[in-house]
């Protein structure tokens, strides 16, 4: 392999966005993990490979693992030190932030049910990927109101409304949703912060926000089990709050990623008064996954390609059958690392419908340099749409987190990509201030 190719072939999109902070270092996930870091540093590779699941083990074995190891090493010096980056519970997969004699790396390692090594990747962090992200300051006249979501409860949410200078009761704002996986109220990935510069944006637009941490990145043993549970009950909060804080008549919901897949189900069940979905799809979030490792095995070395292929197909054929899955076999099953009982609760929204039904105006955004959520995902909004209240903007050479891509830019590198220290473009906020001044 090259560098450990990912071959994590049930790759879900919480494993592609490193989230900035550090995870619970003491849970079972994160005791594997850096058991696997531990041993690949004292070179047992042996004991490493061991631990491999079926296909890793017909795609790497303990040469192959040995020579990718001492290929990293030779680019990054000795490996000192490891913490935990991300740790996602539910799909077992950690992101170990390892610090290195010349710089630092990612190290992501995937357990299946009984604690197998199903996937396995490191890379390097450059110069440019281990920069903070930008700082900004509040524009001229805006004020941040700091405010807690569930006051009082075990899943309290720290929260920030952002008042644009002279705001009033007829004054616009947006809810953020985030994407999927544990993320801050800045939906901060590596050295980026796409909801902080799209509130700033939009304050000095006028047009108000409300962003908050997500509930699975604050309350991480907080019971999550839908998407209702996820997102429709924190957002239904943020709205409160917001109402509360600022008297607002007109509040909009701006999603992004698997939030943007949902802004049509959390602007009808909330009563928003519109929605802006940003790198959202009318598809199943497990369609979208399946996509991803379409075009993963592509990338993947052709020797590896056929054992990683088949790992796909057979988390493809669960994913059809999640609509026949009983309550048991749903609770005990994950399709592309994600629990079925979530897809299938999931499954049951045609997301297209609903915001027909709503009557409500939709704004979609898209960049075409988007490497999670191609073209014809995003296009999937106006075939199945149509004309209507509903608005369709693309941006050239924009990423999925609507800043300019870097060159090369694809789903394997993302990581690093998504480390390097940029601003969302201008353009998408202007465009939101401008969509909603229509409304």
């Amino acid at each position: 392999m090259n560098k450990i190719r990912r071959m994590i072939a049930t790759l879900a999109l919480a494993a592609l966005l490193v989230c900035a902070a550090a995870a619970e270092q003491n849970s079972e996930l994160a005791s594997r993990a850096l058991a696997v870091y531990e041993a690949l540093t004292s070179e047992q590779y042996v004991q490493v490979a061991a631990q491999f699941d079926e296909a890793m083990a017909a795609a790497v074995d303990e040469a192959a693992l040995r020579a990718s190891m001492e290929d990293v090493r030779r680019q990054t010096g000795a490996m000192t030190a490891a913490t935990v980056a991300q740790a996602d519970e539910e799909a077992r997969v950690a992101v170990l932030l390892v610090e290195c004699k010349s710089g630092r790396a990612l190290l992501q390692a995937a357990f299946d049910e009984e604690w197998r090594i199903s996937g396995l990747y490191i890379q390097r962090l450059n110069q440019a990927a281990q920069a903070q992200p930008l700082e900004r300051a509040l524009p001229e006249g805006v004020e941040a109101r700091q405010v807690v979501l569930f006051e009082g409860e075990p899943r309290e949410l720290a929260g920030e409304i952002i008042l644009p200078a002279g705001a009033d009761e007829e004054t616009a704002y947006v809810v953020f949703a985030h994407g999927s996986g544990p993320n801050d109220m800045d939906e901060t990935v590596g050295a980026n912060k796409p909801f902080r510069d799209l509130a700033y944006d939009l304050a000095a637009l006028g047009v108000g926000s409300l962003r908050f941490d997500k509930i699975t990145f604050a309350t991480p043993d907080w019971p999550v089990e839908t998407v209702e549970q996820e997102y429709l009950e924190p957002v239904a909060e943020a709205l409160r709050v917001l109402r509360a804080q600022t008297g607002a008549r007109r509040v909009y919901l701006a999603g992004h990623s698997e939030g943007g897949m949902l802004t049509p189900y959390l602007v009808a069940e909330c009563s928003f008064d519109g929605g802006i979905a940003l790198a959202g799809t009318p598809k199943q979030l497990w369609e979208i996954s399946y996509a991803q490792n379409l075009a993963l095995l592509e990338q993947t070395d052709e020797a590896q390609r056929a054992a990683a292929a088949a790992q796909v197909e057979e988390q493809y054929r669960l994913a059809l059958a999640l609509p026949d899955m009983s309550d048991e076999e749903a609770a005990e099953t994950t399709v592309f690392d994600m629990s079925a009982v979530y897809l299938r609760h999931m499954a049951r929204m045609d997301q297209a419908q609903i915001a027909r039904d709503s009557g409500k105006p939709f704004l979609f955004l898209w960049g075409t340099a988007d490497a999670q959520v191609d073209r014809e995902a995003y296009a999937a909004w106006s075939e199945r749409l149509g004309d209507g209240p509903y608005t369709y903007i693309t941006y050239d050479g924009l990423n999925h987190l609507f800043i300019p891509a870097q060159d090369g830019e694809n789903l394997m590198n993302l990581m690093e990509a998504y480390s390097v220290p940029a601003r969302v473009d201008e353009r998408v906020a202007r465009d939101i201030a401008d969509w909603i001044a229509a409304q």
